[in-house]
């Protein structure tokens, strides 16, 4: 009897543990804590509609295509020979996000009218004119310099802005068309522009702020990309960060494919928040025009997930200046910094002045910074990112809703954006800092690249 009621004992108490293992299993897969349905937490299609950017109907084919099918004929699904399907084992879709991008630089009026006063209503950023709030940031007073050898673009010209006590304010290096922007709330300066050997020298004024100059010489750019992508992957990026992975595999691939006689050598930096036991992953510069570099930077990306983090600001001005800092090269490259992020760097004198010098670096050395904000960003985000990007010569990029991948987006409400493929958006970037000419964008439902599996 006593044996009977062992056994009977034994198989409650397994039930039991199948049943717990049962239901926890479950409560895993249908929560939002990275496990939903195994696209990193967050839903594939959130309900978003779009405005005048362009409209479709959620979970409709119009536009966006289908997620490959694992059970197709002619396909082994993963884990079809009894292995457990995990979220690291789907293959996503490349161009499946779609953003928009600005550059301030070139609408540099509307920037300024966004922090003005009138009668009728304040600009968007009136708050940040005041000193206290504007994150130790001034761009409202610039100097824009042209550097020409002719009718020839002076790539990789280093510039000095100084007082009228020959006190250097301001550095930037000359993009491949030429130009530089300099800030600086003195009314009266000088620049000074060397490139090789030559140095030449040019007044500024309240009122002649734009200038030329003109070498008699050019230094040669080098056929050499330097890409580094920094990347939040706290637990907020959690409905997007697969997503992401996907559209920036792609890039890398499409960048590495272009030219096979440009040198491209690409850094990653993952960061969540300086509380964090490992707040930093850093992958230094690898050539991607090889297999094994390519490899090598594809599966880094491949193993970050979304974690950590807590409250909402994260370590936004440690992340770049750990960027900045790095083994940049010194000549006439192209250097570009994508920071992907959905949050600013935390408040206060020590995180504001971190972040502002981490800019006045990235513009020295000659690197665009060109943020990506995405889900979860707030106007302080888009406020912080888009000085960063002026400041730097970079462009402001923004993830939309017209997707409807992961949760809401912030809209900036910019005018006459064309809403493409993050993807494409971030490969044309690239080439348009690097040769100078920006192609014209692709809306992103005409744009052949839609839904490619990479």
């Amino acid at each position: 009897m006593k044996n009977t009621l062992k056994i009977i004992f034994a198989f409650v108490i397994l039930g039991l543990i199948m049943c717990f293992g049962s239901c926890s299993s479950g409560f895993l897969e249908s929560s939002g804590d990275g496990f939903d349905s195994g696209f990193g937490g967050g839903s594939f299609m959130n309900g978003a509609t779009s405005d005048d950017r362009g409209e479709m109907d959620v979970g409709s084919s119009d536009g966006m295509p289908e997620m490959p099918d694992s059970d197709a004929p002619g396909e082994e699904a993963p884990g079809d020979e009894g292995e457990d399907l995990k979220p690291e084992q789907i293959v996503l879709p490349a161009g499946m996000i779609t953003a928009g991008a600005w550059n301030d630089n070139e609408y540099y009026q509307t920037w300024l009218d966004l922090f003005m006063q009138s009668e009728d209503a304040n600009g968007k950023f009136y708050n940040y004119t005041n000193p206290t709030n504007s994150w130790g940031f001034n761009s409202l007073s610039r100097v824009a310099v042209k550097v020409t050898d002719g009718d020839v673009a002076v790539a990789g010209a280093s510039i000095a802005l100084s007082d009228s006590n020959g006190e250097i304010l301001f550095k930037a290096i000359t993009d491949a068309e030429g130009n530089a922007f300099l800030f600086t709330d003195e009314e009266n300066g000088k620049i000074t522009v060397t490139s090789g050997i030559e140095s030449v020298s040019a007044e500024f004024t309240k009122e002649e702020r734009n200038l030329t100059v003109n070498l008699s010489s050019n230094t040669e750019k080098l056929n050499v990309i330097e890409i580094m992508l920094v990347v939040d992957v706290t637990g907020s990026m959690g409905d997007e960060i697969d997503f992401l992975k996907a559209e920036l595999r792609d890039v890398v691939n499409r960048i590495a494919a272009n030219d096979k006689n440009t040198v491209i050598r690409l850094a990653l930096l993952f960061y969540r928040d300086t509380d964090d036991a490992v707040p930093f992953h850093y992958y230094d510069f690898t050539d991607v025009t090889t297999a094994k570099g390519l490899a090598d930077q594809q599966e880094a990306i491949d193993e970050q997930r979304a974690s950590g983090g807590g409250d909402y600001p994260e370590a936004v001005d440690s992340a770049l200046d750990l960027a900045v800092n790095k083994q940049w090269s010194t000549g006439a490259t192209t250097k570009i910094i994508f920071h992907l992020l959905d949050a600013p760097a935390h408040s206060g004198d020590k995180y504001a002045n971190k972040l502002v010098n981490a800019t006045k670096t990235a513009a020295e050395k000659g690197i665009r910074i060109c943020p990506i904000i995405c889900s979860g960003a707030a106007s302080v985000t888009e406020y912080t990112m888009r000085e960063v990007a002026i400041y730097t010569g970079g462009t402001f990029i923004f993830v939309t809703d017209d997707s409807g991948i992961g949760n809401s987006h912030h809209d900036p409400d910019l005018p006459n954006v064309t809403v493409e493929l993050l993807n494409s958006l971030m490969v044309r970037l690239v080439k348009g800092y690097h040769t100078g000419d920006f192609e014209d964008p692709i809306y992103w439902k005409q744009d052949p690249n839609i839904g490619s599996i990479n």
